[in-house]
């Protein structure tokens, strides 16, 4: 019934017309397909345009060398390394890449890319072990908590503020009179560096002593590792203290206090001003835990990566291969480090795109149609959330 013609033509044309009809149902039916393998195992494109490295496209994340000295301008000496990462989640397939070099820049014989996988607070170096709490000279005065720095006594913001730092007991506690004989600060000590407070509507991670930053997500605040239960409700008088700073998205960098625990060594970590430094002492150790949980992550499965040899395409300027990701696990972390290097002569970048294939399987699938569900459902005021 699908082939008969709506009006009556020629017998002549009739076997025509069954064949470019169902030509037609062949290609609309191709089509459907591939929208739905696009929709339902979606291919995530990142690039960095080192031409315009101030841009807002640029969604690959601080392209440096491995020293940490930036290379926005994409140039590499020969033997040099970039290095730059980008966060995603999800079960991957593997990665295409492509780099394209300037016209005037020379033609390296081999470039080789490589991955690896986990938090990008985890790539950090190892730095000196944390004996303990910070130290502070502390004192309780009409149930308001003070610290005393440089002759100056300034006072907790609240006694949540204090205890997510200290125990009660670090405190001494003292008279009026004391207040007399230092000058009190107008500005306040607020949480701990690394604390998780919730606002609103929002979580905010405390990412140092005067700023705050949003999580962009309830997505990407499970996947960088956290949970809702360790976020610590605040008030307006506790949050007025920080100045918010911009909104935390995939790939970002586990703010300074965050907790790391490495459960192939059982060592734990906490994350400081470029460093991971391994936190010896037991009591601080505890005392951070009860708290919050700490990120788990594994020094063995970071360790592995997946590699390929850019090959260079029919022009000579874009090198271009495919990687399988089969090795890196998506219990790792949903942080990529990419490096690009070997090259044997000076080169010039001028874009460097990486695109993440979706892994095709049933679980996948019902992830994705999940999302789509909870997204129609919060669009018209229906999500159970």
């Amino acid at each position: 019934m699908f082939l008969a013609p709506p009006i009556a033509i020629l017998p002549l044309w009739q076997s025509r017309y069954r064949i470019l009809r169902a030509l037609l149902y062949a290609v609309a039916l191709s089509f459907i397909i591939v929208f739905a393998l696009r929709a339902l195992f979606p291919t995530l494109v990142f690039s960095f345009n080192f031409k315009t490295p101030s841009s807002s496209k640029n969604n690959l994340l601080d392209p440096r060398a491995p020293d940490n000295t930036p290379r926005t301008n994409g140039k590499i000496e020969t033997n040099g390394t970039l290095i730059t990462d980008v966060g995603v989640v999800g079960d991957l397939s593997q990665i295409d890449t492509s780099v394209t070099l300037e016209k005037k820049s020379a033609v390296p014989d081999n470039l080789t890319f490589s991955v690896r996988r986990s938090y990008r607070s985890f790539f950090l170096p190892i730095g000196l072990p944390v004996t303990g709490f910070p130290e502070e000279s502390l004192y309780k005065i009409n149930n308001t908590y003070y610290a005393l720095r440089n002759g100056t006594l300034y006072p907790f913001v609240s006694d949540n503020a204090y205890l997510s730092r200290y125990p009660d007991e670090f405190a001494q506690p003292e008279s009026n009179d004391f207040l007399t004989r230092y000058p009190i600060s107008e500005e306040w000590i607020g949480f701990r560096v690394g604390s998780i407070v919730s606002f609103a509507d929002g979580a905010f991670l405390i990412v140092s002593d005067t700023e705050m930053r949003p999580v962009g997500s309830a997505d990407i605040f499970l996947a960088l590792g956290y949970r809702f239960e360790d976020v610590l409700p605040a008030s307006e008088e506790e949050i007025g203290i920080y100045k918010r700073g911009r909104i935390f998205l995939l790939g970002a960098e586990h703010p300074d206090g965050t907790l790391l625990f490495d459960r192939a060594t059982n060592t734990y970590y906490l994350v400081d001003h470029g460093f991971k430094r391994p936190l010896l002492n037991p009591v601080y150790r505890n005392f951070i835990l009860k708290q919050q949980a700490p990120i788990v992550v594994s020094s063995q499965t970071s360790k592995e990566h997946a590699d390929c040899v850019l090959e260079p395409g029919f022009f000579g300027q874009t090198f271009s291969c495919t990687t399988l990701l089969g090795a890196l696990s998506p219990e790792s972390g949903p942080d990529f480090e990419i490096s690009i290097s070997r090259g044997n002569t000076d080169i010039d970048i001028n874009t460097l795109q990486v695109s993440f294939n979706t892994e095709k399987s049933v679980k996948n699938m019902f992830s994705i149609l999940s999302q789509i569900k909870q997204r129609v459902l919060t669009r018209f005021g229906l999500s159970s959330e």
